[in-house]
């Protein structure tokens, strides 16, 4: 068997998931030699996360699919086409979506789903996967990485075309496949490919392992057994928006009653075998993370390999003048004001998710407002250029190298508690359990056994733990892209917008729930740390009585901060109903060289 020249046969890889109808037959790559050769199929494997730096994960995905929601909100309050794919209002002929090849989400995507199934067709037929382990985690990780790019597919556009085979000329053009399908292989694809690992030290988080397997299965099971948008069944790219409608799966193998039990013990899987752990500290995560670790077998179980285009630190990040000039911050996206309000005042988690402010050349706030201070902006703390050790960029739009959190282990015991609370005693379940897998999560934000026992009993029974479930993920996961999502299973997208619209809107004017905030707001550099701002006047205790101006003290006024939040900021929380915009429109090129075989359903027309 003569030898393959590596450079050679990932170009040939390429080649064949870009253009099958001029592909060579398989065996003229001699795939035997490959994926047979655990070295070889590795270079296979890593072609499938090539596809992550040759979309717009690093671009589209983290600008533009997590806000707007209740936690999260884009800054730009421009009416436009590009800002307008955050409040459910796109087109399928907008051009920043339609490329017309593999350079957008939905094509490269596709792309290494392609190269996924050859290479998982060559260690089905070559790697001797029942006998040869290390073939056989290959396989697995390839299935799992497959089941990532076919998530993330789903989350944005709905349903997508099922491909778990080779392109041939005679499945070059598939219609869209009915959501429960592609569900089902998925979550069998994962169950499977978490037999074929093991738990051990991988080379970096940017490897998908058995914990990512397990994690992502409870993941795509609470979304299959929850509701979503989706055309009623019969009538998956029809064209017609009629029957489209917010609902779950009417399949009996994917009711929770059938899932939960199973995805729970998934997760407890990773609990006790998978060797992960919360940071002690919740800032100690996220400058962890800012300083570009990617160490496995700590609290991140998988970063996506996207490295071209920046992260989260260079559109979801505090502007930092004291790193980059004024012109050069392109904050995108950031939080909702009222979700700096709604956490415990003695939630670690709170100064570190929402800042208020930008930072200025000094170090100090901006001082583009009155008192250095900006209500219209709330930013992601999470995501600083200044918790780099080392500035590794030279400027906002250089690549920022971080590594996207898409599953961490809190997220993991939040699932657990999740599946737990809805699934019986009988069968591994109950609110206990549920219970005890939150607290880790709560006791990291409280640093207080009695503040979270105190918690955890304001809620009694399944049905009010489930509202502490939708806070905590809020609170845990803001400015991570998982809320939407979260969201669109409860069936609460649109119902939770209008409630934040409104709760905004009385914010500003101080009414509702608000009506006994201060008028004015006062604000420091904390003087324990720099890095945060302590408020006054967020709390109906917190008077304007105080003797707060006094220069020793470092407080600075803003009268009637409230009163400049802008109506925009609930104006255009959405512009077409979300409930039936939930997911994107397939771009105009892709449906029209697919020959008439794909269409759009939910109400896009070209």
């Amino acid at each position: 068997m003569k030898k393959i020249n590596i450079l050679l046969f990932i170009a040939a890889v390429g080649l064949i998931a870009c253009e099958p109808l001029n592909q060579k037959a398989l065996s003229s790559y001699e795939t035997s030699s490959v994926y047979s050769n655990p070295a070889l199929a590795r270079f296979g494997v890593n072609a499938i996360y090539d596809s992550y730096g040759e979309n717009g994960y690093g671009t589209d995905f983290l600008q533009r699919y997590g806000p707007n929601t209740d936690i999260e909100t884009i800054q730009n309050v421009t009416d436009n086409d590009i800002s307008n794919i955050n409040r459910y209002k796109l087109s399928p002929t907008y051009a920043g979506l339609d490329y017309p090849d593999y350079r957008g989400i939905y094509g490269a995507n596709f792309r290494g789903i392609e190269r996924a199934n050859i290479a998982l067709r060559g260690m089905e037929e070559y790697g001797n996967i029942k006998e040869n382990k290390e073939m056989a985690a290959l396989y697995g990780e390839a299935l799992t990485v497959r089941a990532l790019l076919y998530t993330d597919l789903m989350n944005l556009y709905g349903e997508v075309p099922a491909r778990f085979d080779p392109i041939t000329p005679e499945t070059m053009y598939l219609p869209k496949a009915d959501r429960d399908i592609l569900y089902k292989q998925l979550l069998s694809d994962l169950e499977e490919a978490a037999q074929y690992m093991e738990f051990k030290d991988l080379p970096l988080i940017t490897q998908a392992g058995k914990a990512c397997a397990l994690g992502m299965y409870a993941r795509l099971a609470l979304q299959a057994a929850g509701y979503s948008c989706r055309p009623d069944e019969g009538w998956v790219n029809s064209g017609d928006a009629s029957h489209c409608r917010v609902r779950k799966s009417t399949d009996p193998s994917l009711q929770a009653e059938v899932l939960y039990p199973k995805a729970l013990k998934a997760c407890e899987q990773v609990i006790q075998e998978g060797g992960f752990h919360l940071y002690d500290n919740f800032e100690d995560l996220w400058r962890a993370y800012c300083d570009h670790h990617v160490e496995v077998g700590k609290e991140i179980i998988y970063g996506l390999p996207v490295v071209t285009a920046g992260t989260h630190l260079r559109y979801n990040a505090v502007p930092d003048q004291q790193l980059f000039p004024l012109e050069e911050n392109s904050n995108y996206c950031g939080m909702q004001p009222n979700l700096y309000f709604k956490y415990e005042p003695f939630d670690t988690r709170r100064d570190v998710t929402v800042y208020p402010s930008k930072i200025g050349k000094d170090g100090k706030p901006d001082g583009t407002y009155p008192s250095m201070m900006t209500p219209v902006y709330w930013y992601c703390g999470k995501f600083r250029d200044r918790w780099m050790t080392t500035p590794y960029r030279t400027g906002r739009n250089d690549p920022d190298k971080c590594k996207y959190t898409y599953l961490r282990y809190a997220d993991i015991l939040l699932m657990a508690s999740e599946l737990a609370n809805f699934t019986p005693e009988s069968e591994g379940g109950g609110l206990a359990k549920a219970k005890e897998y939150m607290r880790p999560v709560l006791y990291r934000a409280y640093k207080n056994d009695a503040k979270v026992d105190a918690y955890l009993a304001k809620y009694p029974d399944t049905e009010s733990f489930f509202e502490a479930i939708k806070d905590q993920r809020a609170f845990e996961f803001a400015g991570e892209n998982l809320r939407r999502a979260d969201l669109i299973r409860w069936g609460i997208l649109k119902q939770a917008l209008d409630e934040t619209a409104k709760d905004l809107e009385d914010l500003r004017d101080r009414a509702g729930r608000w009506s006994t905030m201060p008028k004015n707001l006062y604000w420091r550099l904390n003087p324990d740390n720099t890095d945060y701002l302590q408020l006054y006047g967020i709390r109906p205790e917190e008077t304007d009585n105080k003797t707060i101006t006094d220069p020793t003290g470092g407080w600075k006024a803003f009268n009637n901060y409230y009163a400049y939040f802008s109506p925009k900021r609930w104006d255009l929380i959405y512009l077409e109903n979300p409930d039936e915009k939930m997911y994107r429109p397939i771009p105009a090129s892709v449906i029209t060289n697919n020959m008439g075989v794909l269409v759009n359903d939910y109400g896009y027309e070209l």
